[in-house]
């Protein structure tokens, strides 16, 4: 059985990226061959232990964060922090953002693809941005259910790639681990005082 991690990434309580999340986890339970599991930070500067195994050991994920600050939260940077470059190289991920206002809808994304394509992530090409607003009410609007659905799918249509679990050249990350076969960048040469 293939699983979908989700990874709750902000140091707040539960509330309105959550909410979203449910519903992706919702829609993605219901698929054929999938089951689903929430990361959820320890505390708002700890993640649980076995966070880097439960990310390693996931088919695909959707990494959900606020926007803060014009970027993601520390504690998700805390959570990347222990992950090792294979924990992620190849997976499937798919991004969920939630701020209070539309100006910000590039703002954690284009941060989060910058550290997925160190860790060499098969980072899905469109992520989903919701302002916070479309999650307050009683019920989820049909589009916004429908557009949490399509994202959770982006994951188990990456997924199912013939070879998805080596695409593409190792991560720079990963050539410089130890032992990887890049030698040192050579010094240059002390430059000589023309003058006798």
């Amino acid at each position: 059985m293939r699983s979908l991690l989700t990874v709750y990434g902000s140091p707040t309580p539960p509330g309105k990226l959550a909410r979203a999340l449910g519903a992706v986890e919702e829609h993605a339970a219901r698929l054929d061959g999938w089951r689903v599991d929430r990361l959820s930070p320890a505390s708002p500067t700890a993640w649980p232990e076995d966070a880097a195994d439960r990310v390693r050991s996931a088919t695909g994920l959707v990494i959900a964060s606020p926007v803060f600050r014009a970027s993601f939260p520390a504690t998700l940077k805390q959570l990347f922090d222990q992950l090792p470059v294979e924990a992620l190289r190849s997976r499937p991920v798919a991004l969920l953002t939630v701020a209070a206002a539309p100006e910000h809808a590039l703002a954690a994304e284009r941060h989060l693809r910058d550290v997925l394509a160190w860790f060499g992530a098969l980072t899905a090409p469109n992520a989903l941005f919701l302002v916070d607003r479309l999650l307050a009410g009683p019920e989820l609007d049909e589009q916004v259910r429908a557009d949490l659905a399509a994202l959770a799918e982006q994951v188990v249509a990456l997924s199912a790639l013939p070879q998805a679990d080596r695409l593409g050249p190792a991560p720079l990350a990963a050539r410089r681990a130890p032992g990887a076969g890049v030698p040192p960048r050579p010094h240059p040469e002390p430059r000589k005082d023309p003058t006798p």
